[in-house]
């Protein structure tokens, strides 16, 4: 087996039982055929299986440390029960509890009344000023809409709005009859691909990972069902020079050693403006001033967040003759002679 089974999992090798249980129970859920309707999705659902199938087991699992490979009968063997014994301990329950385990709902027939169209998702990037502000977009995107004009057999359950599938996993082999995915049990295709422009309203303050959801501009739903809904995920781009936490924003400013010694008054920027920012004399180097409701608005609350602005000593590389002799004749007016120190003076104390 060339599989990486660890890998497939997403745990490392000295993973403990409890610990590949979890795993398998996470991205199994992810990738089930009926939660995940993505490319690919049910290949990566039967791998999962597979590789718990052999790390659950300790003989296969050891079988398989030792030689890297494993016999992978025992996921598809035997009869209608082959393998249920695992099942009580691996999902603590009965039939039904691995549904609640994928889809937070039960193993019942759904209803056959119509079913919605597919929901859509759209990656959307915007600049930290505009999630600062909130802003309009426009955007542009394709689902399908119905065409009667175009009906014809589907393919892939041959007219019939139904396909058999058989699953190979853990607990044995399962025929399942289910609603045709392609033409959503109609037995005919009739819809055609359209190109659809909207505009998003982004409120100010959303955060990378956000998504937005617009209301039946999915796919649409075949035999008078619903349309499904567009998510829209946001993706906040990195800026130059600000940093963000939550509705916080960080900058770093370096200065001149001379300005933090005898203090100044500098317009620094902001986001979408300036503020002026007042450096006192004798400001050590790496402090950090709080610019209070200069970040970004807290989109689940109320007022912003706060701007710090952390200042650095910028000292000279060179110095001209003249300049050494200035720092020479300020470390004798301050007494800071090397000679004239004690070392211990110098060790910053926890």
């Amino acid at each position: 087996m060339s599989q990486d089974l660890y890998a497939t999992l997403g745990v490392s090798k000295d993973a403990s039982a409890s610990e590949i249980k979890s795993a398998y129970r996470k991205i199994a859920r992810q990738y089930h055929p009926d939660v995940n309707k993505e490319s690919g999705a049910e290949a990566k659902f039967k791998n999962i299986q597979k590789a718990y199938a052999i790390l659950s087991d300790p003989q296969r699992k050891q079988r398989y440390d030792q030689f890297g490979v494993a016999d992978d009968s025992a996921a598809g063997s035997g009869g209608p029960g082959a393998g249920f014994e695992g099942f009580s301990s691996n999902f603590g329950g009965n039939f039904e509890d691995i549904f609640d385990t994928f889809f937070g709902g039960s193993s019942r027939s759904q209803s056959s009344g119509p079913s919605s169209g597919d929901d859509l998702r759209f990656d959307l990037s915007i600049s930290l000023e505009e999630a600062a502000l909130g802003v309009d977009k426009d955007i542009e995107f394709y689902h399908l809409e119905n065409d009667s004009g175009s009906a014809k057999k589907c393919s892939e359950c041959n007219g019939l709005g139904q396909v058999k599938v058989v699953q190979r996993t853990m607990l044995g082999s399962f025929q399942q009859i289910s609603t045709c995915p392609t033409c959503k049990g109609r037995g005919v295709i009739g819809q055609k691909k359209v190109k659809k422009k909207l505009t998003i309203t982004i409120p100010a303050g959303i955060e990378s990972g956000n998504q937005l959801r617009v209301s039946n501009e999915g796919n649409a739903g075949p035999i008078g069902g619903s349309a499904g809904d567009l998510y829209v995920f946001i993706t906040v781009k990195e800026h130059d020079y600000f940093q963000r936490d939550g509705s916080d924003i960080y900058i770093t400013l370096e200065l001149p050693f001379t300005q933090l010694i005898l203090g100044c008054t500098i317009d620094i920027p902001v986001l979408n403006g300036e503020a002026t920012l007042k450096v006192p004399s004798g400001t050590q180097t790496d402090t950090r001033f709080r610019i209070k409701s200069k970040g970004l608005p807290r989109i689940q609350g109320y007022g912003k967040g706060d701007m710090y602005v952390k200042v650095i000593a910028l000292f000279p590389k060179q110095l001209s003759s003249k300049e050494k002799q200035l720092v020479e004749e300020f470390q004798l007016l301050r007494g800071d002679e090397k000679t004239a120190r004690n070392i211990e003076d110098c060790i910053v104390k926890r």
